[in-house]
C-alpha cells in the first residue's frame, strides 16, 4: 500500500504551534484590486464587509465567482456608485491554530482545535448560495474495506488506477473525522466533498457530491488516503483528527504568520 499511494514516512519534526488567528477587525469600506492567477486579470471590486490586506484570498461575485483571487491593492479613498461594481463575498484566509505534527504526507492536528471541515471549505469554495440549499436525494453509501479498497466489487480498475494518481498528486488535501463521522475535499475538475463513516478497518456511509453514480475516483482516493493514515501513520481511528496535505497546510501557514519558529 505504501508503494501505491506514494507516501513517505519521515521523522515528525518537533510539535509545532500554528498562529492562532488574529481577532476580528472591523469592516473597513475600500476598492480592492484583486488578480485572479488562474485567468490572468485583475479586477476592481467594492467591499465593505471585511477590513482587507493585501495578500488576502477573497471570493467574489460576478463572472469570476467561486474562483479565488488574491487582494493587490485596497483603497479607502473613492466616490462610486455601487451598482458600477460587483462585491467581495468571502474572505478565504485559512482558520489555522493548535499543534500539528507530520504523519507521513499531511499535517494532522487533534481535538476542537483541529481546522473544521467548515473551516477548509471556506479557503476553497465560495459561501453556498440559496441554489446550493436544495434538497439532496440519498440512496445507499458504499461500505469498503480499508486494508484494500480496490477488492470492492462495485470499483473498476479505471476508477482504481485514477484514485492511486489522485493519492500520488496529493489531491485529498484535507480529510477530518470527528465522533467517527468523517469529511473529507478531494481537488479534482473542481472541488468535491466525500461524507463517510469510520470504524476501525471500514468506512461505510461512503458518499460523494460528484455528478457519477457509483464508486467514483473520489471515494476510492478518499479510502485508500484513510487506509494509510491509518495503517501506516498510525492514526487511532477513534480520535478527533484534522489531516491538511503538507503543500495545502504549510500554505496556509506562511500566509498566517510571515514567520514560524520549529
Amino acid at each position: 500500500m505504501k508503494s501505491i499511494l506514494g507516501f513517505c514516512a519521515s521523522a515528525a519534526p518537533e510539535e509545532t504551534s500554528a498562529a492562532a488567528p488574529a481577532g476580528s477587525a472591523e469592516p473597513v469600506r475600500s476598492l480592492v484590486s484583486v488578480k485572479f492567477p488562474d485567468d490572468g486579470r485583475t479586477l476592481t471590486y467594492y467591499n465593505d464587509r471585511f477590513a482587507l490586506e493585501p495578500g488576502d484570498r477573497v471570493f467574489v461575485e460576478g463572472k469570476l465567482a467561486g474562483t479565488v483571487g488574491i487582494v493587490e491593492k485596497v483603497c479607502g479613498k473613492f466616490k462610486i456608485k455601487p451598482s458600477d461594481y460587483k462585491k467581495v463575498v468571502s474572505v478565504a484566509n485559512a482558520v489555522l491554530r493548535g499543534t500539528y505534527e507530520a504523519v507521513l504526507d499531511v499535517m494532522v492536528g487533534y481535538g476542537g482545535d483541529a481546522m473544521s471541515p467548515e473551516e477548509f471549505r471556506a479557503t476553497v469554495l465560495p459561501p453556498r448560495t440559496e441554489e446550493d440549499g436544495e434538497e439532496l436525494l440519498v440512496g445507499d453509501g458504499y461500505e469498503l474495506d480499508l486494508c484494500d479498497p480496490g477488492a470492492a466489487e462495485e470499483a473498476d480498475r479505471a476508477s482504481i488506477d485514477r484514485a492511486i494518481e489522485y493519492c500520488r498528486e496529493n489531491r485529498v488535501s484535507y480529510v477530518a473525522v470527528r465522533g467517527g463521522v468523517g469529511t473529507a475535499y478531494v481537488r479534482g475538475t473542481k472541488w468535491y466533498e466525500v461524507s463517510f463513516v469510520l470504524d476501525g478497518d471500514r468506512v461505510s456511509g461512503m458518499y460523494c457530491d460528484c455528478p457519477r453514480p457509483g464508486l467514483c475516483k473520489h471515494l476510492l482516493a478518499v479510502a485508500f488516503t484513510v487506509g494509510a493514515l491509518v495503517k501506516l501513520g498510525g492514526l487511532d481511528p477513534r480520535a478527533n483528527f484534522a489531516a491538511v496535505e503538507s503543500g495545502c497546510f504549510w500554505r496556509m501557514a506562511a500566509h498566517k504568520a510571515k514567520k514560524v519558529t520549529l
